[in-house]
């Protein structure tokens, strides 16, 4: 995808997550800082500060993964992948909404980088709402998972929201012109 169609994705898969009852209903968001390639979360991220609901973003230590509050004055410093963190805040002790990135989905099984970050950390959270976002073309059939592997309750693209009951909306932006 060129920057530009990423940009546009970006905006439409988070005008989808908005749009949601279980975005305008969490209190105590989580929700992942973008890398290259993944779904900006910037806006997102904004959007719930200015809410001012009690945004939580994640802060790696060893192998575990925290949910660190932030606010707008947070400072951030990249970690060993090149990702944003809060370089100092409190460990969220709650979470009602998890937006999570998704390397490749089939239906609501995600698949991430293999580290198992997150699924440890939705472990955690198992009242949680699961949400991952991703670009459309991330989309695979025949994605095996283990038996550690959390599914999602949501998985969000430019062109679909996607939920147990399989496609909830298509997003008539994101379809062919």
């Amino acid at each position: 995808m060129s920057d530009a169609e990423k940009e546009w994705a970006s905006g439409a898969i988070t005008d989808a997550l908005i749009s949601l009852d279980v975005f305008k209903n969490c209190r105590k968001p989580f929700v992942f800082m973008s890398a290259e390639g993944e779904p900006d979360t910037e806006q997102i991220i904004g959007i719930l500060l200015a809410l001012e609901r009690e945004v939580s973003v994640p802060r790696v230590r060893g192998e575990e993964m925290d949910a660190v509050r932030i606010t707008p004055y947070t400072d951030f410093k990249r970690n060993r992948w090149g990702i944003y963190e809060p370089v100092r805040g409190m460990r969220a002790a709650e979470c009602d909404l998890a937006v999570v990135p998704v390397v490749a989905f089939d239906g609501l099984k995600r698949a991430g980088h293999g580290k198992g970050y997150y699924d440890r950390f939705l472990a955690r959270f198992p009242d949680c709402v699961k949400v991952g976002i991703a670009f459309s073309c991330r989309a695979v059939t025949g994605l095996e998972t283990a038996p550690h592997d959390i599914p999602l309750d949501f998985v969000i693209t430019e062109k679909e929201i996607v939920t147990s009951q399989r496609v909830a909306v298509r997003n008539e932006f994101g379809g062919e012109a």
